[in-house]
């Protein structure tokens, strides 16, 4: 019969009443507290309404019932209204079919690509007899190749004109002075935007520049992330009779592969213009880079204010890290000399850096366990912003419009004044007070650079894929493959990097396992096979007549196991007087014999 089991009292000592009783206590206290300092909170206390002694209570009450009418009327009026207006509305849009051509979005059609190597087209009478080289207008300093422009310096070479791509993107004084910088150094330089389904800005006074200059083909040179591609469409279509060509992104021909051996000094500049030159890019998930507090401090030395991103994020004032020497001693070498100063240089970086970046994780709130102010996630999302348009970066020109007013010569100022009006034709381009304000004040200005990165190093075309399979010189399939890999893992971030290394390694790890579950079905037919043989080899033994024991049990084999007695336990009698001796234990029958029941009754 199963037991029910007996239920549990609910009954507690005064103590832990108490207990219980004083939390309650102590948390009706707690929520008082916070009511009474919640400043949202509304009073408890119902209203007395109109005091019976009023003497003009009746006239009172009379206007705010007259009141109350009022607004019911206005609100079932309005109501009707709006019913009536739906109403409309859906015979217009019976009667109304939208034509297809306002809902087709302005749609251009790519321009062809040119399938020649960057020597061919820039040598001496080439075919292409004109080349335009795309900037982008936010920092033109980066992007600019004093390579390119020295093998287009000759007479025959076809001529270069340069484009500033996305200048819808800086305010039109900052344009003005880039645009006046650059012509003033004796190059033809145009300010164009191509947005995609937008009408192109700037590419007429281009196209009509290019109509003058050269008589004959048209390629559209530039980096990655440039707007090449975009400004290659509009000009295809504002120049009619006349080939455009688009190009492959330029690349530097041969990067220098680590060698143990190499300076010191050429290993840092080295790692500085890989920094720099993917903030330059600003492409793809920049704030997925393995290291992001490097590109910070890569970026804040090249901030001409760092007001503006005391502004952007809330942070106060950083940069208070002091060298320990600010000038260069008289009594050292040249070389040791500027290696201290760098070394000085990059520590400041650094601790501006972490001061900065302290700052940030603390107006976001991107804080660790304890408080400790997360860098790395600040240093992300100031990349963040920076890549995807949550900052309105741009480079600081050399002429401003003052200087130029008051100190240059009359050449100069009719320079600045083309240059200007060149600059307010374009309509998409608004002055830095409408700028500032399309950004919501996140502005950041930067130092123009004296020198860009790979500046001197030779360019080519990046290497297509296309190309690269029909092409047949002699290779191995395997050589080919190396050598794009090799090229396009230069132009990689390292998270890139180590994607294509995971895949490598899984497409691996397949074959190994596609080649291992062939080479075992083999071996299994092998096996299988080779069984039959035997079986068919093996002779067959004919059954013998002599009778065998049957095999015995594992019970049979228990039982038949001699038990061992166990001593005899001694126990206290019920009175206490001597201890009792125990029971001897019964032995179990072997088997086959018979068993006493006697003995168990």
């Amino acid at each position: 019969m199963v037991r029910v089991k007996k239920r549990a009292s609910k009954r507690m000592t005064l103590k832990q009443r108490a207990k219980i009783h004083k939390k309650v206590q102590e948390h009706g206290r707690k929520q008082r507290r916070e009511a009474r300092r919640n400043p949202q909170r509304k009073s408890k206390k119902a209203d007395p309404g109109i005091p019976n002694l009023f003497p003009y209570k009746e006239e009172l009450l009379n206007e705010m019932e007259e009141r109350r009418r009022i607004a019911a009327e206005q609100r079932m009026l309005a109501k009707e209204k709006r019913n009536e207006e739906d109403g409309d509305e859906d015979e217009d849009e019976e009667e109304l079919v939208p034509e297809p051509a306002q809902a087709t979005p302005l749609v251009r059609p790519p321009a062809p690509m040119l399938s020649k190597p960057l020597a061919d087209v820039i040598a001496p009478g080439s075919e292409v007899k004109g080349v335009v080289y795309v900037l982008d207008a936010r920092d033109p300093s980066c992007f600019r190749r004093t390579w390119l422009e020295t093998q287009l310096r000759s007479k025959k070479s076809p001529k270069l004109t340069l484009a500033l791509a996305k200048a819808d993107l800086v305010p039109s004084e900052v344009l003005t002075g880039w645009v006046y910088d650059l012509r003033r150094a004796g190059l033809a330089v145009f300010p164009t935007s191509v947005r995609p389904g937008t009408e192109p800005a700037g590419v007429d006074a281009l196209a009509e520049h290019l109509r003058s200059v050269s008589k004959g083909d048209i390629a559209v040179l530039g980096l990655e992330h440039v707007g090449k591609t975009d400004l290659a469409a509009a000009l295809k279509d504002a120049m009619e009779g006349v080939q455009v060509y688009d190009t492959p992104s330029l690349v530097r021909s041969a990067a220098p592969m680590p060698d143990e051996d190499t300076d010191e000094e050429l290993s840092r500049m080295e790692t500085q213009a890989k920094l720099l030159w993917i903030l330059m890019r600003n492409q793809g998930q920049v704030q997925r880079f393995k290291d992001p507090i490097a590109l910070v401090c890569t970026l804040l030395p090249r901030v001409a204010h760092p007001v503006d991103l005391m502004m952007a994020y809330g942070t106060p004032a950083f940069g208070s890290f002091v060298p320990e020497r600010a000038t260069l001693a008289d009594n050292l070498p040249d070389k040791e000399a500027l290696r201290e100063y760098e070394q000085q240089t990059d520590a400041k970086a650094m601790a501006d850096t972490e001061e900065f970046l302290i700052g940030v994780a603390r107006s976001v709130g991107r804080l660790k366990r304890l408080g400790v102010p997360d860098t790395a996630g600040a240093a992300r999302l100031l990349l963040r912003d920076w890549a995807h348009d949550g900052l309105g970066y741009y480079a600081m020109p050399q002429s401003k419009a003052k200087a130029v007013q008051a100190n240059g010569s009359s050449q100069e100022k009719e320079l600045w004044a083309d240059v200007e009006q060149l600059v307010h034709a374009m309509e998409v381009v608004r002055p830095r007070k409408e700028w500032r304000q399309a950004w919501a004040s996140k502005e950041v200005r930067l130092k123009a650079l004296e020198k860009a990165p790979y500046d001197e190093d030779a360019l080519v075309f990046m290497p297509v894929l296309e190309d690269l399979e029909d092409e047949d010189d002699g290779e191995d399939e395997e050589d080919v493959q190396e050598d794009d890999d090799i090229e396009d893992m230069e132009n990689l971030d390292e998270d890139d990097e180590e994607d294509l290394d995971d895949e490598d390694e899984e497409d691996l790890d397949d074959e190994d396992e596609e080649d291992l579950d062939d080479q075992d079905e083999e071996d299994l037919d092998d096996q299988d096979d080779k069984d039959l043989e035997d079986k068919e080899e093996e002779p067959v033994i004919p059954p013998s007549k002599k009778r065998t024991k049957a095999p015995i049990t594992e019970r049979a084999r228990k039982l038949s196991r001699p038990t061992r007695e166990a001593p005899p336990a001694t126990r206290r009698s019920t009175n206490g007087s001597r201890p009792a001796q125990a029971p001897p234990k019964r032995r179990a029958p072997a088997p086959g014999e018979a068993y006493d029941i006697n003995a168990y009754f």
